[in-house]
C-alpha cells in the first residue's frame, strides 16, 4: 500500500460509520483529495485536531482502492479564532465551500492553495466581506472565469451609465446592443468599479478599500449569482451568511427606533 505525504487543508469534514470522517482535503502539490480518518471522533483519539475544519497540516496517507486512509497529521495552524467568531467562521466557510464545488479531486493549482491560505490568515483581521469577495473573484480568475467588469462581454466596448447590465450567462458587463442576447441584473457602475478594485488591489493592503452598505450588499448578491450560475449549485453557507446579516440588520433598526431606515 502507497504512503505518500500532502501538505493541505481540511476544507471539509463529514461524519462516516460510527467514528470516523470522511476528509475532503486541498493540498499544495495534489489539488483535492478525499481521505477517511479512521477513529477520530472517539473522545480519547490523537487525531482528532487534524480533522477539524479550517486545519493546516502535513497529512501522511495510504492509498487504498477506492478510499484513501489519513495515517498522521501533524499541524500546522488551526485558526483557531474562527471558533470564536460568527462572522469570521462564516466567512471561512464559504471560502471552503466555494473551494470545495470549483475545484474536482486530481487536479493541483498551486495559486489556488496560496491564496486560500493567505485569505484564511488575514480573515483574523480583516473585513471578512471585502476578503470573502475578493477570494471570490480571485478564485474565478485562477480558474479562467474571470469575469468582464466594465467592458463588454461580447464586443469589448467600453460600457457607460449609472447602472450597468451584468449578466452571469454571458460572464460580465454588456453594452447596450448586446444586451438584448442576455438576461441579466441591473448594477450600480460604482459596484462594478469596485469588484475590478477586489481584483487588481494587493490582498496585504486590501484593509484600505473602503465600501458603502448599498454597495457590499450589491456585490455579495451579484457574486453570488454569478458564482452559483457557472457551478451550477447554490451556496448554501454564502445564503446563511446572508440571512444571518439580514436578521441582524432588523434588529438593529427595531431597537435603535428607526425601523424602516438604514443604519449603517
Amino acid at each position: 500500500m502507497a504512503v505518500y505525504h500532502a501538505d493541505a487543508l481540511v476544507i471539509r469534514s463529514r461524519e462516516y460509520g460510527e467514528s470516523d470522517r470522511i476528509l475532503t482535503l486541498f493540498s499544495r502539490e495534489l489539488g483535492k483529495l478525499q481521505a477517511v480518518a479512521k477513529g477520530v471522533r472517539k473522545p480519547k483519539s490523537r487525531q482528532r485536531a487534524g480533522a477539524q475544519m479550517f486545519t493546516y497540516g502535513d497529512f501522511l496517507l495510504h492509498r487504498g482502492k477506492t478510499l484513501d486512509t489519513v495515517s498522521q497529521c501533524s499541524p500546522k495552524e488551526s485558526f483557531s479564532y474562527l471558533w470564536s467568531d460568527l462572522d469570521r467562521s462564516l466567512a471561512a466557510t464559504n471560502m471552503a465551500e466555494l473551494l470545495d464545488i470549483s475545484t474536482v479531486l486530481g487536479q493541483p493549482n498551486t495559486e489556488l492553495f496560496t491564496l486560500t491560505l493567505t485569505c484564511l490568515f488575514l480573515l483574523e483581521h480583516y473585513d471578512t466581506t471585502l476578503l470573502l469577495c475578493a477570494f471570490a473573484l480571485r478564485l474565478m480568475v485562477l480558474l479562467g472565469y474571470r469575469p468582464h467588469l466594465g467592458d463588454c462581454v461580447e464586443c469589448g466596448e467600453k460600457v457607460s451609465g449609472e447602472r450597468l447590465l451584468f449578466s452571469s450567462e454571458a460572464g460580465g458587463t454588456l453594452c447596450g446592443r448586446c444586451r438584448e442576447k442576455y438576461t441579466g441584473r441591473l448594477v450600480r457602475a460604482g459596484s462594478i468599479a469596485f469588484m475590478r478594485q477586489l481584483i487588481q488591489v494587493d490582498l496585504l493592503k486590501l484593509d484600505r478599500l473602503r465600501w458603502s452598505l448599498w454597495m457590499r450588499e450589491e456585490v455579495l448578491d451579484t457574486l453570488r449569482h454569478f458564482l452559483e450560475y457557472k457551478f451550477e449549485r447554490p451556496l448554501k453557507s454564502w445564503r446563511m451568511g446572508n440571512a444571518i446579516s439580514d436578521g441582524f440588520r432588523q434588529q438593529t433598526r427595531f431597537y435603535s427606533g428607526k425601523e424602516g431606515k438604514e443604519v449603517e
